[in-house]
């Protein structure tokens, strides 16, 4: 089960995949204090290996990071570099650097970077919403759970059964923890923009230590709920919100926080995901254009990822394309006759920004292949909207399943209709929009 070392490469490169070619003997050079050359470094990662250097590490069922022998649920191993970091820390000068690989939820190992022991332990305790960072599982889960149960109730916020998030449990109430970090990185993708109509909606402290914005909940006596906390690594209004806890009032916020009178007044208002009501409306009277490679796309990904049902992605491995585009045109239409009835039926979706791409509106549409209408759908299509001049268009750009379109549709707002409701739904397994 150790077999990980691929001896026909060298160094690093027999590992796994390493992220930056370019850079990675630099980043260790300079953590190091010294020049190392790559044959230097395929000689010691090679004796590593055969001296049995390393250390694997798993998740327990408590999400807490453990050590153990190299088996099926090591999630990340760290390999003795044979240099050490003089004074990383004070407690343990000159501490063994550590190349440290991580297995993502298709089982791919790659490169993530260099760390001594107290530094991988510290940093993969760790457990994030996005760019909201807590110091373990157990004190985000914490959080979520004692917030959850202060919001006004009426609303369900977690899904049927909880799956796994980066090879450890997700929160007890994982809608709640999808909302914030959605909430969270749309105020901070439009923090330096004075066009969005979320400019300067995140407060700082006057020393810049800490930082607070307004969740968009209510707590149950109908008052806004605010988020405060700890500012890490800020570079051109990019940071880490770290251990956050729900804001006081402006005494404790001024007193015990540094915040300015003036900055609190008034408070940061809720975030807003679109310009317009009508860019959340559905328009039942616009074309979705069903070209060959809008339709190949979806067929082959909804395929490859397992988002058909076993029927359609065995027609798929047979060959039977025809079949799947047929049954798949006719469910597309049917859910347009349904949406000319109810203007809810499909509902919006906030996308948020993701390899270059700003965050955008789509639609979700409901599609029942072989279920029947009232049912679950079997999947929601990913309509995105398209203006050329005067014409306006919905392209297909994917299909989800109903956890996934359930997290993105609450964004926005709480989905009234029947077809997507959590309680029915269970968690996803691989969030698509979080990389490892």
């Amino acid at each position: 089960m150790r077999k990980l070392f691929d001896f026909g490469k060298s160094g690093l490169f027999a590992l796994g995949y390493v992220g930056d070619e370019s850079t990675y003997l630099s980043d260790l050079s300079s953590m190091a204090n010294t020049i190392v050359s790559e044959t230097d470094l395929a000689r010691n990662i090679k004796a590593a290996y055969e001296d049995q250097k390393e250390i694997n590490y798993y998740y327990d069922d408590n999400g807490d990071l453990q050590q153990r022998i190299f088996d099926e649920r090591t999630c990340r191993y760290a390999i003795e570099t044979g240099f050490l970091a003089p004074n990383a820390n004070r407690a343990y000068p000159d501490e063994k650097i550590f190349a440290v690989f991580t297995k993502d939820l298709y089982g791919n190992w790659s490169f993530v970077r260099f760390l001594t022991k107290y530094r991988i332990e510290k940093t993969y305790n760790a457990y994030r919403f996005g760019n909201i960072s807590f110091r373990n599982y157990t004190e985000a889960n914490k959080f979520i759970i004692d917030l959850e149960a202060n919001l006004l109730p009426g609303e369900t916020w977690k899904f049927r059964a909880r799956a796994i998030d980066g090879y450890r449990p997700k929160t007890q109430y994982d809608v709640l923890q999808s909302y914030i970090r959605h909430v969270f990185e749309k105020l901070l993708g439009d923090y330096n923009d004075p066009d969005s109509k979320n400019h300067n909606k995140i407060v700082f402290s006057r020393d810049g230590k800490y930082a607070l914005f307004n969740s968009g909940l209510l707590d149950k006596y109908a008052q806004d709920v605010y988020l405060l906390g700890e500012v890490f690594g800020n570079t051109g209004g990019r940071f880490t919100f770290s251990n956050p806890r729900v804001a006081g009032g402006k005494v404790d916020l001024i007193g015990k926080y540094n915040f300015a009178a003036g900055s609190l007044a008034p408070y940061p208002d809720v975030v807003e995901f679109f310009d317009d009501l009508d860019d959340i409306i559905y328009d039942s009277n616009v074309e979705i254009d069903l070209n060959f490679d809008n339709v190949r796309h979806i067929i082959e990904d909804g395929a490859k990822r397992n988002r058909f049902t076993r029927k359609y992605i065995a027609l798929y491995e047979k060959g039977d394309l025809p079949a799947i585009t047929s049954t798949l045109g006719a469910a597309i239409a049917n859910a347009q006759k349904i949406a000319k009835r109810n203007y809810k039926y499909v509902v919006p979706q906030y996308r948020s920004a993701r390899r270059g791409e700003p965050g955008k509106i789509q639609f979700l549409m409901p599609i029942y292949l072989d279920s029947q209408y009232g049912e679950r759908p079997d999947f929601a299509l990913v309509l995105d909207v398209v203006i050329l001049g005067d014409s306006r268009f919905y392209t297909p750009e994917t299909i989800l399943e109903l956890p996934w379109a359930y997290n993105n549709a609450r964004v926005i707002c709480k989905p009234e209709d029947t077809w997507l409701n959590p309680a029915t739904i269970d968690s996803p397994l691989v969030d698509p929009d979080t990389p490892e």
